[in-house]
């Protein structure tokens, strides 16, 4: 973690900042990351000194009412189960129902197991290129939306005015929208 993107963030006026550590997460040397020694360091007063908490969000994100959307690929992924065992001989190896660039997708659970690892591999190797290109282009595009709205060198022009701004985001059934 950079602690000079923070110190930027907070510079230029963001007062909130989320840090989102993987279960398993490495630093560029191979040692383990762990929220605590995160948090530890975010909160070191002579350092940052940032009020900080941490939340597992494997006992958050489980819960909540399904939307139609949800429940839309959650069908469309079941019909395909449905097909794949229709389609299943005995030589058949055991599929894999997945989503890939929007499309529901089957491909043997051995093979997407081999291909997980690979991309480990190449993230232990620190061929960080190979891993992202092992992985679908949705990964790379949310990676890359993730770089842009988090980055901290912008030039004015993208930049809130100077003014204070309070964003709002108001949604009513399916229109939604950004007031500032």
């Amino acid at each position: 973690m950079n602690l000079s993107n923070l110190k930027q963030h907070r510079k230029i006026g963001k007062r909130k900042t989320i840090v989102i550590v993987a279960e398993g997460a490495n630093d560029q040397n191979g040692n383990k990351i762990t929220s605590e020694m995160l948090r530890e360091l975010l909160a070191d007063k002579k350092g940052l000194a940032l009020d900080t908490r941490i939340t597992t969000l494997g006992h958050v994100q489980r819960g909540g009412t399904a939307c139609a959307y949800d429940r839309y690929l959650a069908t469309l992924q079941g019909v395909e189960a449905v097909k794949a065992v229709l389609d299943a001989t005995p030589q058949t190896p055991t599929p894999f129902i997945a989503i890939n660039e929007n499309k529901i997708t089957r491909k043997p659970l051995v093979q997407a197991v081999i291909d997980t690892q690979e991309v480990a591999k190449a993230i232990e190797a620190r061929d960080f290129d190979k891993a992202m290109s092992l992985r679908d282009t949705e990964f790379s595009d949310f990676h890359d939306a993730y770089m842009t709205t988090t980055t901290t060198d912008l030039d004015d022009s993208k930049r809130l005015p100077a003014k204070n701004v309070s964003p709002s985001i108001f949604e009513s059934g399916g229109l939604s929208g950004l007031l500032t």
